[in-house]
């Protein structure tokens, strides 16, 4: 289980970017955490963020030397 208040530290960051943008007259806004930062996603959720796509990276292998 993750500590208490994880993730707090960063929401006042995301408050403000999110505040700075929209006082500018910005209309659409989008954020992007990994799928397993739940802390990070839940600081999302409470600023007003929706869920709107999920995308996934996968990355293979390297070959060579």
């Amino acid at each position: 289980m993750g500590r208490p208040g994880r993730g707090a530290g960063r929401r006042q960051g995301l408050a403000a970017g999110t505040r700075v943008p929209a006082a500018e007259g910005v209309d659409r806004i989008r954020a992007a955490t990994d799928l397993g930062n739940v802390p990070v996603a839940k600081s999302f959720e409470r600023l007003g963020y929706v869920t709107f796509e999920r995308a996934f990276t996968m990355v293979g292998a390297r070959e060579g030397p």
